[in-house]
């Protein structure tokens, strides 16, 4: 099978079950994908080779015993370079680090490989996940930026050099890349996900996340990460169609003409299959969301960096720079503020949701951008990441320049079976094809 790069998550997870696919014959077939393709997306920092194919043949004599793990038995998963990786260099995007090896795995990257998921490497990061971009390039337009900051991440999993991979989210991380690139994104719970051994950039605002080419495989993600079955949910809401609260105001209002007319002609065809589309207000205080989360990000920053960046300013890249800088200035009263602001503004999502499944908006401001100079605006996930509440991304379409756009949607907290269940009815009203895609 030298296409199975092609599989999706739950594919080879069948064909594995089944004795059709190796998990040594998947990951080699990954690895001939990276070599062709890397050196025109540059999605990977380090490849583990040797590591990976001793853990896919010893998962292969396993599977062949009949001993499999979990769904993500033999599934190779792409690591974003914030995330420690024991005995395998973790640089989080900065000359700093450009050497450091952890003596540890993640929480999140032991639980993988404890259920039998292969590491192939480590996936491209903006600096310290923060805004000065990635050499990474979009699959769908290699002169387009593939979003931040799992770059790396979201650019491997649409191009086929791994079926999933971790991201992060502390603005809009997970939620925007995936639209930019045409993959499925999701960002749990807040707190749902460990991110013991996450390199931190926000503490109270970074998201646990990943990515992968159906919603399908999102649950099998998602359960591998918990320990739930996820999976095993969906049923009982795909059969009925869901009810869609959309924003429209602030969102309607800064999308990009390309991105808003592709989430009503989304909308359009979701309510043509049954879908109950209502329109939701923002509440009051909405103004405030993103000026509360800069406080906070650029405050819980300027702590975590502070001592680094005494020491070492000038090795920090002008983004990150910038917000470190700033957030030295804020307040401690007006940090309390915006936390406060943080819990009151989640009580006022959490009655949005009271009579719908989930809130609906476009998954990103604008289409991808072409050039690597900026990842794009996190407008329009920066809400969900301050309040904590669960998102994903659904490819719905292309624009004239055929970039993938998106619907993002929102859930009650811990109610990510619901929001699985929701995403992957609207997946199939979408159609949008799930092939990685070709640079």
């Amino acid at each position: 099978m030298e296409d199975a790069y092609r599989l999706t998550v739950a594919e080879a997870s069948r064909l594995i079950g089944e004795g059709r696919l190796t998990p040594i014959r998947l990951l080699e077939s990954v690895l001939g994908r990276i070599e062709e393709l890397e050196p025109r997306v540059e999605a990977w920092v380090t490849l583990d080779e040797e590591g990976a194919r001793a853990s896919a043949e010893a998962l292969t004599r396993e599977a062949e015993e009949g001993d499999l793990r979990s769904l993500v038995h033999g599934i190779p998963v792409g690591v974003k370079d914030i995330y420690f990786t024991g005995g395998l260099r973790t640089t989080m995007g900065s000359p700093i680090y450009a050497d450091y090896v952890p003596t540890f795995d993640a929480e999140t990257v032991r639980l993988l490989r404890e259920a039998g998921a292969v590491i192939p490497g480590k996936t491209e990061t903006t600096e310290f996940a923060y805004a000065d971009p990635a050499p990474t390039r979009n699959p769908w337009n290699l002169e387009h930026t593939p979003g931040g900051s799992s770059s790396g991440s979201a650019a491997a999993v649409a191009s086929g050099m791994c079926p999933s991979a971790l991201g992060s989210q502390t603005g809009g991380s997970v939620i925007r890349p995936a639209a930019f690139c045409g993959v499925v994104g999701m960002k749990p719970t807040y707190d749902l996900i460990s991110r013991e051994g996450v390199y931190p950039l926000s503490w109270s605002l970074d998201h646990v996340g990943f990515f992968t080419r159906t919603v399908e495989d999102a649950a099998i993600m998602l359960g591998a990460l918990t320990g739930r079955t996820f999976a095993g949910e969906i049923p009982s809401h795909e059969m009925r169609a869901p009810r869609l609260g959309l924003l429209r105001g602030f969102f309607q209002e800064r999308a990009h003409e390309a991105v808003w007319g592709g989430l009503e002609e989304a909308v359009e065809r979701l309510r043509d299959a049954g879908a109950y589309v209502v329109e939701a207000a923002l509440p009051d205080s909405f103004g405030l969301v993103l000026p509360a989360h800069r406080v906070i990000f650029a405050s819980e920053t300027a702590s975590i960096h502070q001592d680094l960046f005494g020491a070492r300013r000038e090795d920090f890249r002008p983004l990150i720079r910038g917000l470190i800088a700033s957030g030295l200035l804020v307040p401690a009263s007006a940090y309390l503020k915006a936390r406060r602001f943080k819990g009151k503004f989640a009580r006022e999502v959490g009655a949005l949701l009271r009579d719908v499944d989930c809130l609906l908006t476009p998954a990103s401001v604008t289409p991808a951008l072409r050039g690597l100079e900026s990842t794009g605006d996190a407008s329009f996930n920066s809400p969900w990441s301050l309040c904590g509440f669960p998102s994903i991304t659904v490819p719905s379409g292309l624009t004239a320049e055929g970039l993938p756009v998106g619907l993002q949607l929102v859930a009650s907290p811990y109610g990510e079976g619901g929001l699985l269940g929701a995403a992957m009815w609207c997946e199939e009203v979408m159609g949008f094809p799930k092939d990685p895609m070709d640079p």
